[in-house]
């Protein structure tokens, strides 16, 4: 088997998996995140129906003015997958109760603290500080009232086309009562809304057992924010981790560009063929992350550590090796992708298709690029010892 890098322009091979990555960067902007991230609703059944997605979409959307619908998947297998957005209704009045959860959590507070002081009052009634604190508690009690009742209010104007009136009817002076009018208010909607919502998509297609699923926007950006988070960490990590062990700076580049360059193009191959992300994705990413750093290590302490033959040959049994390793590992994932892609499992979809492509891609990355560059710094240092 030809050895690669013998080849005395083994560093240009660097150059394959830097054009991997600029190509990944044009398709990352066409990721689709799935309702986890963004917020909205996934209704999920099987039907006979020859309809194609085009059709269908065509459909619910003259249905559902200002609804966009999306058909994730239909095939012989028939499985449909119809993604919404948010409806803005019910995203609003979901704002809405959080304001008036907080207001009563405020309120609350305030009426734990005007006992505190109506009990030092009551042992000590002279006590100025004591009523001034009452005074001020009172005061941002009341204001808490105001707020929450307005807040009620709102949600309930939003809410307006999927509740009856009786809602309407609350104790402004009751902060409980005002709390348990807004959940219920926003459960019933809810309800409606999902009742509303299957209706409305058996109108276009007959089906019967189905999976629903939603997420409103504010948890969808926290989710977002906490993914974010948690690459960024795993990332520094890592970074910090591995220039613990080779203490110089080009090898421990080399293994974070690695690692790095396997993500960037796992997630533009996630734009090329359409896979969503989202909350179950990020389990794959930082699966990719482990096993990018993984190969990247395993060569990196072959060249740079070991003695026995030329650099050139330890770098190509590692690369063996490690072929081997990702050989093995593809063929797991690639089974996985299959059969839950046959069998649409959307959360089974986007792990096994994240790591798949990123395994595909630490091909180019861990051998082309990752190798080579550690193999030039070590055959150039090399060089400067022997002078």
């Amino acid at each position: 088997m030809y050895n690669i890098y013998t080849n005395k322009n083994y560093k240009l091979y660097v150059i394959v998996p830097i054009l991997l990555l600029i190509i990944s960067l044009f398709f990352i902007p066409k990721i689709i995140m799935d309702t986890t991230l963004t917020g909205g609703t996934t209704l999920e059944f099987t039907s006979n129906t020859t309809l194609t997605p085009r059709a269908l979409t065509s459909s619910m959307d003259s249905i559902i003015p200002g609804t966009s619908v999306t058909i994730s998947k239909i095939s012989t297998v028939k499985h449909i997958s119809m993604v919404f957005l948010p409806n803005k209704s019910i995203s609003t009045g979901s704002t809405y109760l959080l304001n008036l959860t907080k207001y009563y959590s405020n309120y609350s507070q305030y009426q734990a603290n005007i006992a505190i002081q109506e009990g030092q009052l009551s042992a000590n009634p002279s006590n100025l500080t004591a009523k001034t604190a009452l005074s001020s508690y009172q005061a941002n009690s009341s204001s808490e009232l105001i707020n929450m009742s307005k807040s009620l209010s709102l949600e309930l104007s939003s809410l307006k086309p999927f509740i009856n009136s009786s809602y309407y009817k609350f104790n402004s002076s009751n902060a409980t009562d005002m709390l348990n009018v807004g959940t219920n208010a926003n459960n019933n909607a809810s309800t409606s809304y999902k009742a509303y919502l299957i209706k409305t998509a058996r109108t276009v297609i007959p089906f019967s057992t189905y999976s629903y699923d939603t997420i409103t926007p504010t948890l969808g950006a926290f989710f977002l924010n906490k993914v974010i988070n948690i690459i960024i960490v795993a990332f520094i990590i890592v970074a910090i981790v591995v220039f613990i062990i080779f203490r110089t700076p080009i090898p421990s580049f080399a293994i974070i560009f690695g690692a790095a360059n396997d993500i960037i193009i796992a997630l533009g191959a996630m734009g090329i063929f359409h896979i969503e992300l989202g909350v179950a994705s990020v389990g794959g990413l930082l699966m990719l992350i482990g096993y990018a750093i993984d190969t990247e290590v395993l060569s990196s302490v072959r060249v740079l550590k070991r003695t026995d033959g030329t650099n050139e040959e330890r770098a190509f049994q590692s690369m063996k090796t490690g072929l081997t390793m990702t050989g093995a590992a593809i063929i797991t994932f690639g089974m996985l992708f299959a059969v839950s892609y046959i069998a649409f499992i959307p959360e089974y979809i986007e792990i096994s298709g994240v790591v798949l492509f990123g395994l595909i891609g630490d091909i180019f990355t861990a051998w082309l690029g990752n190798t080579a560059m550690v193999l030039w710094y070590k055959n150039k240092r090399d060089a400067r010892w022997q002078r």
